[in-house]
């Protein structure tokens, strides 16, 4: 196939990029053409595979709009206001662009990796491999607001509040009637797309981000037994990750004499005042937290860990509890994580968002560790092997090509 991309990309980013280099590299690997439209500054997949005789880079850059954003960005109003302006025009010229290379390269479709499609390209079907369902950071932030006003403050509070409804409004939400066919990681998120969003269960497929096995792997040799449960967090400290449950619940299990550490690795994100979370917590030598730490050092990070924690909610594929199993660690998920289509036995789906649930499951684990980590690591090899996910998508593409699409008229 000829494929016109745009998206998310790079090796060295997070998982969702890094997911997408391995699954961009193997589609080219694979026979495939890319043509991928990007601005530089924004997305510059050419470090990961600018060297394939097949792939082409589309140079995107609205210059001016780019540029001005960058100088005011940090201007709360004004860096607002810029920051929608880049974003309207670049998408604008993206559309410019592919249509202009559609009339002449004739591509067989446009996917758009960890995004929607934000308009549409006369006869050329729009396939989004999104990061899920939209509106999930918004929704836990009108859920949450209670938490949030009391680690905030009001104002802020408010303020985030205003932006999640602005964000789960017509005005906020991504036109998903420009995607004729929707990928997500879980089928969490397809039930939310087919529910919430009313999109058709034909126009949604399932399948998770690939990971690098030859990365994450479990140690070569087997590590003694520890006196203590090896507990990690990894990934950012917002809303929705619900730190507030994993702390809880770490509190109750220590309280109930489990013998356990914990380890957070991850910076706070939007909302501010989650590290105070951190520093109120009763047990301070239980725990340890990691602001950021390089990509290249979370395979030993896991290897350092008996089990990997990710008690969100909405979760639509969390990578490093796919990294984790593929280490060979066990791993905890929470009630609504998309993460539960790819559990084996060794592995706790919570059932609720209780805190007394999440430390029933570290009680259980400081119990009886599970040994045979070789079979998180099958887990890992079987769902999650780019190969076999370049093979899927390649399916799902040809499937969906079949499937007569609305995509007649430009936008």
């Amino acid at each position: 196939m000829k494929i016109a991309v745009s998206g998310y990309v790079s090796a060295q980013e997070g998982s969702v990029a890094s997911a997408n280099a391995l699954l961009l590299r193997s589609l080219l690997e694979d026979g495939h053409e890319v043509d991928f439209f990007s601005k530089p500054s924004f997305v510059d997949p050419r470090p990961c595979v600018g060297e394939h005789e097949r792939f082409r880079f589309v140079c995107t850059d609205n210059v001016g709009p780019d540029r001005f954003r960058a100088r005011v960005q940090k201007i709360p109003a004004l860096g607002f206001m810029a920051c929608r302006v880049d974003c309207a025009t670049y998408e604008r010229l993206l559309l410019k662009k592919m249509r202009q290379q559609h009339a002449t390269r004739q591509y067989d479709l446009c996917l758009w990796l960890g995004d929607y499609a934000p308009g549409r390209v006369r006869n050329l079907p729009m396939i989004s491999f999104a990061q899920g369902p939209p509106g999930t950071d918004a929704r836990s932030i009108v859920s949450r607001f209670g938490e949030i006003k009391k680690l905030a403050g009001p104002r802020k509070a408010l303020q985030w509040l205003m932006l999640a409804r602005i964000r789960l409004s017509s005005i906020g939400l991504p036109g998903l009637k420009h995607s004729d066919h929707i990928i997500v990681g879980s089928r969490q998120s397809k039930k939310t797309l087919t529910d919430v969003y009313g999109i058709q269960e034909e126009r949604v497929d399932t399948l998770p981000y690939p990971i690098d096995l030859n990365m994450f792997r479990p140690a070569d040799e087997a590590a003694g037994k520890n006196a203590e449960l090896r507990v990690l967090w990894l990934g950012r400290i917002i809303p929705r990750k619900r730190l507030d449950l994993f702390l809880r619940g770490l509190e109750l299990a220590i309280r109930q004499g489990v013998h356990v550490r914990a380890t957070i690795v991850g910076g706070t994100g939007f909302v501010p005042g989650y590290e105070k979370l951190i520093d109120s917590f009763p047990f301070p030598d239980r725990l340890s937290w990691i602001k950021s730490m390089p990509r290249t050092e979370v395979p030993a990070l896991l290897r350092q860990h008996d089990v990997l924690a990710q008690p969100s909610d909405e979760e639509n594929f969390g990578s490093s509890v796919a990294e984790a199993q593929a280490c060979g660690l066990p791993v905890i998920v929470g009630h609504t994580n998309g993460n539960a289509d790819y559990l084996c036995d060794r592995d706790i789906h919570l059932a609720d968002d209780r805190p007394e649930t999440f430390a029933s499951a570290l009680m259980r684990l400081g119990q009886h560790l599970p040994d045979a980590p070789v079979k998180s690591r099958t887990v890992a090899e079987r769902h999650f092997d780019v190969g076999s996910g370049t093979s899927q998508i390649t399916t799902i593409l040809e499937n969906a090509l079949r499937t007569p699409f609305k995509n007649l008229s430009p936008a």
